[in-house]
């Protein structure tokens, strides 16, 4: 199939197309035709990635292993609320988990981000008000 393949000059829409067809239940159900699909995408998965508008410069890599991963997503999301990430929270809980591995599935790093950056925002708004005050109280001396 490779070699045919390679011969074609519209080569990615046949990759494509097999992907798609390999990929259906009923194809994936016959263990000789899950095989070929397997070794199929194991072959070709950096042009399909690439081809659906994937960043492929440094695939395959071993995600990075966070030890305390709650801590890891505050940190994260102080920083998102510092305006220091160009980037919303769900596309930030994406890069999150492509990069690092922190257990977590990704909607459930979106609600640690949002969680964290509340709780950033409270302690923010707790120290201005603090500030505040001191300014007055100086003031008033």
């Amino acid at each position: 199939m490779t070699e045919w393949l390679d011969k074609q000059p519209d080569k990615n829409r046949y990759v494509m197309l097999f992907t798609w067809f390999l990929g259906e239940p009923v194809i994936k159900a016959l263990k000789t035709w899950n095989t070929l699909g397997e070794r199929f995408l194991k072959e070709n998965r950096i042009g399909i990635l690439h081809d659906c508008g994937f960043d492929t410069g440094r695939l395959p890599m071993e995600r990075i292993r966070v030890k305390s991963p709650d801590l890891f997503l505050a940190y994260i999301a102080a920083m998102a609320r510092c305006g220091m990430l160009d980037c919303s929270l769900e596309e930030l809980a994406d890069y999150i988990d492509l990069i690092f591995e922190t257990g977590y599935e990704v909607v459930t790093i979106y609600n640690h981000l949002k969680a964290a950056q509340n709780t950033f925002w409270e302690i923010d708004q707790a120290v201005e008000r603090s500030k505040k005050k001191e300014r007055k109280q100086q003031r008033s001396k």
